[in-house]
């Protein structure tokens, strides 16, 4: 019996996996505080635009008799809001009900969310890892907690990584503050995985 062989599922002939899947999504309570966050800015927006219920209100107060007449920069700002708050609640309610992984890992190796909301993840094989560890990054004065992923191949990291910084040539610390896995666990996992996949599939002697 090969080792092909040996690892295919009694009952449906397939290969079974080596590791567990590690999912690590955004945290569920930030998403929704963002998403909370944005609906006073639409509000506001269609406010200006069409009511201006609030607007008139607000500068009732602010000047008194002497109302103010809005100009089209007002208007553009607007817009901005109307816009840029609506992105964010559907962005916010698509993570709630169809969260995308920020980590992923399979038999395949590690895939990491590092090219933005709208990009693919970042496939990193699991013999193209050199050390994975967990860690604090200074950011603005305030410590940062971070998974820090160094690969023997540079080129399979991005220049400029999403919610995360190139500490070195070899190295990415990614940002884990919105994680709903602690750093830590996350890398302790993944290392944990690798040496299991290394057992299960040892290279082949050249």
């Amino acid at each position: 019996m090969t080792a092909d062989e040996a690892t295919q599922s009694p009952a449906t002939g397939e290969p079974e996996s080596t590791v567990d899947p590690l999912i690590v999504h955004r945290s569920t309570l930030r998403t929704w505080l963002i998403s909370l966050a944005a609906i006073p800015a639409v509000i506001l927006g269609i406010d200006v635009l069409w009511r201006r219920r609030i607007v008139d209100w607000a500068t009732g107060i602010v000047f008194d008799s002497d109302p103010q007449t809005l100009e089209t920069r007002d208007e553009i700002w607007a817009w901005a809001l109307v816009v840029v708050g609506g992105a964010v609640i559907i962005w916010g309610l698509k993570e709630l009900f169809f969260p995308s992984p920020l980590v992923r890992t399979d038999d395949e190796g590690v895939h990491l969310r590092m090219g933005g909301p709208f990009r693919p993840a970042t496939t990193l094989p699991w013999l193209s890892l050199y050390d994975v560890d967990a860690g604090t990054l200074e950011d603005d004065d305030e410590e940062m907690e971070v998974l820090i992923v160094e690969v023997k191949d540079p080129t399979l990291l991005p220049e400029n990584p999403w919610a995360g910084r190139r500490v070195e040539t070899r190295t990415v610390a990614l940002y884990t503050a919105e994680w709903d896995t602690r750093a830590d666990e996350v890398a302790r996992t993944i290392a944990d995985q690798a040496v299991t996949v290394a057992r299960a599939h040892p290279p082949l002697p050249e």
